[in-house]
Formats: structure tokens, C-alpha cells, sequence
């Protein structure tokens, strides 16, 4: 298959599988301008694009893109054995929530829009999620309660966390790629994090694996 087609095939199975956990929306969260065009990191297919769906419990935000073939693929062998950078990123809500404005403006979504560029900057971040299965990391200009953010304004997340509702993988049209949760952390879960390591970021996703992955406001923090 060429570029289009592997396109095309990979966005159809991304689709078929989340339809087969809820209701894909139609439309896309997408940009006007494309960020990359000025300054920020480039996805895959440079196509930049977050779906939701809507389950029988609350919705999913999902990037999308990010597991598309690269834009070189006729041209470049290397890239002709990745669906991207191998990873999606997702974020439940323990809500449906409103319209696509609404949903634009929430601080799910602006966790989740922050995590898929900082990934699209890092292309092995799949291979990281794989070697450690969880991965913490703080993200700037997220629109969540100040009591969330650190004292350099940023918001702490974990990454890879199971869910009790989304595959931990799904194939594409090149390779098996990883869906990773984005879960975000307390203030308290994030310094415990930053000071005892790994092992308190297994400890605190022991802890977390409680709540199936759902991110949500009102959770008392696990420490």
C-alpha cells in the first residue's frame, strides 16, 4: 500500500474501534492554522486532530494523528515500518460532556491537547511508555483549578495508566499501536512523584488503578 492508502486504513480502524466502545463523533477538534507552521512540533501526517466519543458512562477525548503513516512514506524507507510514533493519547470524563464548544474549553481537553504535543515532540515517547509502562510528566498552560498546579504553574499527569473501558493496543494498518490514558495527578501525588522516583510513580499508579482510569476533579488524592 501506498501513503494514502495506509492513510486511509489506519484512520478507518482507529474509527471502527472506537465506534465499537461508543459513539464517535463526526467532526474533529482540529486547527485553523496548523501549529506546526509556526513554531510547534510536527505530527506524523502533519495533520493535527482530537475525536471525541461518547459511552454509556462518560466521554472519551482522543488525539488523532499522531498514529498516522508519516507524510514521507513513499519517499523514505525508514518510515515505512511506523504508524507514526506508534500511540494515541486519551482522557475520560466520568461525564458526558456539552457541546464542542463546551468540550473545547474544558480542562480535559486542554490536558489532553498538551499531552499530544508534547508527544509529537517526542517521537520515541512510545517506546518510553513501553520500557517503564508508566510515565509522569508536568505540562504548562493547562486549564485546570490553580490547586492543581505546582508552584511553576504547571500541572503533573501519568501516563499508561489501565482502563476498564479502552484497549491497551490497536492495529492499524501498519503496526499494533499503544492507546495511553492520561491521567492527571493531584498536587500531592505529583510531589510525591518528584521525590521518591520510580517507585513512587508505581506506588501512586497501584493507588490510582482504583478508579479505571477515569480522570475526574472531585477524587480525593491517593496520598
Amino acid at each position: 500500500m501506498n501513503y494514502d492508502q495506509h492513510f486511509e486504513t489506519s484512520a478507518q480502524l482507529r474509527n471502527d474501534y472506537w465506534n465499537s466502545i461508543g459513539k464517535l463523533h463526526e467532526d474533529v477538534v482540529t486547527h485553523v492554522i496548523n501549529p506546526a507552521f509556526s513554531g510547534g512540533p510536527m505530527w506524523p501526517s502533519v495533520r493535527q486532530a482530537f475525536v471525541r466519543i461518547d459511552t454509556t458512562s462518560g466521554t472519551i477525548l482522543a488525539s488523532d494523528g499522531l498514529s498516522d503513516p508519516y507524510s514521507d512514506f513513499d519517499e523514505n524507507e525508514t518510515n515505512r515500518d511506523y504508524n507514526g510514533i506508534g500511540c494515541e493519547f486519551y482522557i475520560e470524563c466520568n461525564e458526558i460532556l456539552g457541546d464542542f464548544n463546551h468540550m473545547k474549553t474544558s480542562w480535559q481537553f486542554s490536558v489532553l491537547y498538551q499531552v499530544a504535543q508534547l508527544a509529537a515532540g517526542n517521537p520515541n515517547i512510545a517506546s518510553i511508555i513501553g520500557e517503564y509502562t508508566h510515565v509522569s510528566t508536568e505540562l504548562y498552560d493547562c486549564n485546570v483549578p490553580d490547586s492543581y498546579l505546582n508552584e511553576h504553574g504547571r500541572a503533573g499527569v501519568l501516563l499508561g495508566l489501565a482502563s476498564s473501558r479502552v484497549a491497551p493496543n490497536v492495529q492499524l494498518s501498519i503496526e499494533n499501536i499503544a492507546l495511553v490514558n492520561v491521567r492527571l495527578l493531584t498536587l500531592q501525588e505529583l510531589h510525591y512523584i518528584n521525590e521518591h522516583g520510580e517507585t513512587g510513580r508505581a506506588k501512586i499508579a497501584e493507588l490510582l488503578a482504583q478508579y479505571e482510569g477515569i480522570t475526574d476533579l472531585s477524587r480525593p488524592s491517593v496520598i
